[in-house]
Parts: C-alpha cells; structure tokens; sequence
C-alpha cells in the first residue's frame, strides 16, 4: 500500500471499510432469515401439536383428525401410545421418530428438532405430550421447501450484497478521485513553483481546508512571482547604477595613467570626478547593505531619549557646502525645546541626510530648503520642504520605492531606506507635492512614554 498513489490509497481504505461493514451485516441477515424461516414452520407445528393432544387427552378418538392436521401444516403426523409406540391409523406416517425424540415426549417435554430419515429426507419435528401420561404427538414438516426458501433468500441477499459491494467501491473510487484531484492539482502547481515558474495557479472552488490551502498556495505563488520580479529588476537596476559611476571612474583614471590630461587644472577636475563617483558607489553599496539588513531583520538600533535637532543639525552640516555651491539657502526651523523621541541617532541623521539630499538634487540655484519640526500628543513629525519642480501625482505614491529615484537621475535608494530606517523606529514617512511647487517630504516617530 506504500506504493499505492493517493487515489489508491483511498479507494482501497473505503472499499476495505465498505468489507468490514458488509461482512457481519450479511452474516447477521443470514442468522436473522434463517431463524425467521424457522420460526414460520416451527411454531404453526407446535400450535397444531398442542392442539392435538389436547383433543386426544379429551377424546381417544379424535385421533381421526389426526391426519386433518398434518394435512393443514404440509406434513406428516405420528402418535404415540403410553409406550412410545405409534399407533397405527389412516394417515398415519410411515416415518419412525428417533428414540430420543420418543423418550423426551413420553417423559412429559416437548421437543423441537429436525429429522433426517435413512432415505435422505430432512423434517423439522415437533413433539408434545399428551396431558395424563397418554403418549404423545409428533408432527413433521419437510423441510427440503424451507431449505429451498432459504437458499433462495440468500442467494438474493448475497447478490445484493455483492451489487452493493460493487456500487459500494465505485462510488469510493469517485469520492477517491474528486477528494484527492485537488490535491494533486495543489502538488502539481507547487513542483512548478519549486522549478520557478510562479505564474502557475490553482482552481479553487471550495471554502473549506482543501480550499483556503489552494487559496494560500495562489497566495504564495504571486507572493513569489512579485518577489522574483522584483529581484530581478533590483539586479538590473543595481547592475546599471554600478556600471556607469564604474565606467566614469575607468575613464577618467585611464585617461589620467594614460598622461591624455596635462593641464593641473583639468587633472583636478578629472581627480574630483573620480572621487564624487567613487563615493557615490560607497553611498550606493552602503545604502545596498543596509536594505538587505533591514529586510532581514539583521540591523540593530541603539534607542535612546533623543532630541531630533542633534541629528538633523549635524546632517545639514554636511550638506550645507554643496547647498552653497549650488546656490541654494538651506534653512533649519525647529522649535526649542523639542520633547524626546526613542530613536538611533546615527540612523535618524542619515534619513535626514537622504531627505536634504534628495531636496538638494531637485531645487534649482536660487531655491531654498527649510527644515522644520512640529510636536505632537504622540510623535514628533520632520518636514523637509524645497522649493523645486515638484512631483507629478501619478509618480507621488512610488517616490520611497527602490530605485523610482534612479529614473529622475538620482541614486534610487536613498528614500528607499529613509522608509526603511523610520518603520524600524515604529514610525511613519510621506510626501506631498504639487508640480511647479516643490515638494515636502517628513517624517513621524513617536514621542518617549513617561
């Protein structure tokens, strides 16, 4: 049965349970016809017998309606005399009782058996005493017809047994069949899954436990199919924002060894391109690691009390010299004091960094961008706004999506990751925009419980 599939499996443990059923229900019936049949001959005989010898103790010559009522139970009568010997009249049967049968009556017990004459005839007997010590009373019925009706009746419970045993397995093979389709359906679908293609799916058409299976397994296949969408456009996009900072620095270093370049101030110029794309592969690789880490649950945060300003002071520190260079007014408006929100400050500055970087790269010569927090019952929210062309509505919902930034020029993942570091912290991000008037992006933690 180990080999057997699950259809197999099935159709033999219903087919083998119908058996067990059948198998005592059929000896039952059996035993219940067999005792019926008897019961049908037996007690007429012993009613007639009674009746008989109730006539024979009242009257010795009722004996000539003796054979009156054998002739009314189809069968033969004997009787006995106070010795055991039967009497001889017309009518009277040829068949002699066993001694044993004829010792019971004349003791005074009435008896009931079968009879098998040395011709090879079978009777069912009954014999009553005759009230008084007068003898006795044996009637005898053939019982060849009773054996005949009942192997009649057997026959046809024994075939109906067997058409239900029939009907019995192929309505197991069908239910065998429409409880296990799903399941191979389900097994089917996941080796295609396990070799990759997650565009398979599985028909449900049920509610119950096979059903919600089929449903969690359709779940995971397009689970899966987003992820290796997702991966593989994460590869190729990484594979792009990788190759070109890389051919810059091939280049211009190759131009560089090569002697192309000799005037100092082109050197320079060369020199601090390679250093910007340099660091913007560092940025890149670091902001990489620290996705993978956050989505494996791998980075660990230092939480402790922290006043939003420290960070988002230091990290307009760092941008700043750009923003001047560009020619853009970098504004910072928080209010003093700010209450304390449980944050990793190193981490809180980088979002802000990455928010002021973003804003820098949008917000023409001449804009400006301020910086400014609110306090709230529950969180402290950050808003970054600047003054560049903003963001059309249909792009707005996907701005912290991983690489959306690369296809407006930027590096793609810097919003990627302020998302990422602020739901570690059990906050929240957004952004609002209007095109032609830039845009403001912020950031929400929630303040330290007393």
């Amino acid at each position: 049965m180990r080999n057997l599939n699950l259809v197999g499996k099935l159709w033999l443990s219903l087919s083998l349970l119908l058996l067990f059923v059948l198998i005592p229900l059929e000896y039952a019936l059996d035993q219940v016809l067999e005792r019926f049949y008897a019961t049908q001959v037996t007690e007429p005989l012993l009613y007639h017998s009674r009746q008989l010898a109730d006539m024979l103790a009242a009257d010795e010559g009722a004996i000539v309606a003796a054979p009156m009522m054998a002739e009314m139970v189809g069968g033969e009568v004997v009787v006995l005399d106070e010795a055991g010997r039967p009497l001889e009249f017309v009518g009277a049967s040829a068949v002699v009782p066993p001694e044993g049968t004829v010792q019971a009556v004349i003791a005074g017990r009435t008896f009931t058996g079968q009879l098998q004459t040395p011709e090879g005839r079978t009777f069912i007997v009954t014999g009553v005493p005759i009230s008084g010590g007068g003898g006795g009373v044996l009637l005898l019925a053939p019982a060849d017809p009773l054996r005949q009706s009942l192997q009649l009746a057997r026959r046809y419970l024994w075939l109906a047994s067997g058409i239900t045993l029939l009907l019995g397995t192929g309505l197991a093979l069908v239910m065998a069949r429409s409880l296990t389709r799903p399941v191979l359906a389900m097994e089917r679908a996941t080796r295609s899954i396990a070799t990759g293609d997650f565009s398979v799916r599985v028909a449900v058409d049920s509610t119950d436990e096979i059903g919600r299976l089929g449903q969690a397994i359709n779940r995971m296949a397009a689970q899966l199919e987003t992820y290796e969408s997702n991966r593989r456009e994460f590869l190729a996009n990484v594979a792009h924002e990788l190759r070109t900072p890389l051919s810059y620095i091939r280049g211009y270093t190759q131009a560089l060894a090569e002697g192309i370049v000799t005037d100092p101030a082109e050197v320079r110029r060369y020199q601090q391109i390679v250093l910007d794309e340099s660091i913007r592969v560092g940025r890149l690789v670091d902001d990489l690691m620290d996705l993978a880490q956050m989505g494996e649950g791998g980075m660990a945060f230092e939480l402790i009390p922290l006043d939003l300003r420290v960070p988002v002071e230091q990290a307009a520190l760092t941008v700043r010299p750009r923003a001047e260079e560009k020619g853009v007014r970098l504004a910072i408006d928080l209010p003093q004091p700010l209450p304390p929100v449980p944050a990793d400050g190193g981490r809180i500055q980088q979002v802000v960094f990455n928010l002021l970087d973003n804003a820098l790269r949008y917000t023409p010569a001449g804009g400006e961008i301020r910086v400014t927090a609110e306090a709230g019952v529950d969180a402290v929210t950050v808003r970054v706004r600047d003054t560049g062309e903003g963001i059309a509505p249909d792009l707005l919902p996907h701005v912290f999506d991983r690489f959306f930034g690369r296809r407006q020029g930027g590096r793609g993942l810097g919003l990627a990751v302020v998302r990422s570091i602020v739901r570690a912290h059990g906050g929240h991000v957004g952004a609002e925009s209007r095109q032609g008037e830039g845009s403001t992006f912020w950031f929400r933690l929630p303040r330290t419980r007393e």
